[in-house]
């Protein structure tokens, strides 16, 4: 008898795609997105504006939100 053991790895359970589905569809009935996506991109134009930001105007998306405001800055013709 040796002192090795093999250990096998555990088999992973199926996720239930079922019950997935049904929790991200409760998630996003939740609330009203139509209302959060128009308010979100108000906040980027009134964001391009308080930067004063025009043609030529050189903007950095960093990947830190919803990409609204690099919409409204692009509409200015920024770069």
């Amino acid at each position: 008898m040796s002192g090795i053991a093999v250990l096998e790895p555990a088999a992973s359970p199926s996720p239930d795609l079922g019950a997935v589905k049904a929790r991200q569809q409760g998630a996003w009935s939740s609330g009203d997105y139509a209302v959060v996506g128009t308010t979100l991109q108000i906040v980027g134009e009134q964001l391009c504006e308080a930067m004063e930001l025009r043609p030529g105007s050189k903007v950095l998306d960093v990947a830190a939100g919803n990409g609204n405001m690099t919409l409204a800055a692009a509409r200015r013709w920024c770069t």
